[in-house]
């Protein structure tokens, strides 16, 4: 009998995405699959497409404590986290396994492309981005980008992090464990297709609201946080020269990001003493 895998998607508000990121998972071509829905109290129809879609549904506070609570949930062999405006093609799953079970593997990193929806330069941008670091497959979990989605269950649930999750760096930290229990990690030929933040606004206002964890994280995982939060190495490669319009622009979007986490220290720590 094929091995169960556990599909956990954190979400709130995500009704927007969540009809296209459940179809895809019931037309995968692998069937033995729970989908595990943990919320965040959305108040859109985000619960109403999951019970359409048969997903065990829980309430979470926060996205860490979402995929913490998910992981306790979960039956099957295998977890993969998957995020509720991310889609999977048909043959991704199968694929996993199948490196798991025949190549003997603990984990998986997919190929990830950006779902253009807008056309914008934000969104070309993170597209080239995504590009450029799977096309290197650098899924180092200190120097790389790409990060595995897909794992053995029992290994996920060894993780310390689980006890005490972060609000931030959720797959970066599974990575980086899995890495120090010796676990193997594989790229696969199949694809997440991700919908990205449309403008630099956009993206300004996520990672304002990270800054408000951005230190908690920082003092457990110093040299992790602080690699992760810098221009990655397969920027200075030469495939990202490839376009060099676009690595201007994702240097510049990385300015954003920074000024916009370092904003949200501020208003956390300021709010802290109030």
């Amino acid at each position: 009998m094929e091995p169960l895998v556990s599909v956990i998607v954190p979400t709130y508000n995500s009704a927007r995405t969540l009809d296209e990121c459940l179809g895809a998972l019931k037309r995968q071509e692998y069937k033995n699959i729970e989908i595990i829905v943990t919320d965040s109290f959305s108040k859109d129809k985000t619960k109403e497409i999951a019970k359409r879609y048969g997903a065990k549904i829980l309430d979470a506070e926060t996205l860490a404590l979402a995929r913490k609570m998910g992981v306790e949930l979960s039956k099957g062999k295998y977890i993969l986290f998957l995020d509720s405006d991310q889609i999977i093609e048909p043959d991704t799953i199968s694929r996993s396994v199948e490196a798991c079970e025949a190549g003997g593997f603990d984990g998986v990193t997919h190929f990830e492309r950006s779902k253009i929806h807008k056309n914008t330069f934000v969104e070309r941008l993170i597209n080239y981005d995504k590009w450029i670091f799977h096309s290197e497959q650098d899924d180092d979990p200190i120097y790389g980008t790409a990060e595995p989605r897909f794992f053995k269950a029992d290994l996920v649930k060894k993780i310390d992090f689980l006890d005490n999750p972060p609000i931030t760096f959720e797959l970066a930290i599974i990575n980086l464990k899995m890495n120090k229990m010796g676990a193997r990690i594989k790229f696969v030929d199949a694809y997440i297709y991700h919908y990205e933040t449309p403008t630099f606004w956009h993206v300004a206002r996520k990672f304002y609201r990270y800054g408000f964890y951005y230190i908690p994280a920082l003092k457990r995982f110093p040299n992790l946080v602080l690699h992760h939060s810098a221009p990655r190495r397969s920027y200075f490669s030469a495939r990202a020269l490839t376009h060099p319009f676009l690595l201007l622009g994702l240097f510049f979007l990385y300015g954003v990001k920074g000024v916009a986490t370092f904003c949200g220290i501020v208003a956390s720590s300021f709010m802290s003493k109030c």
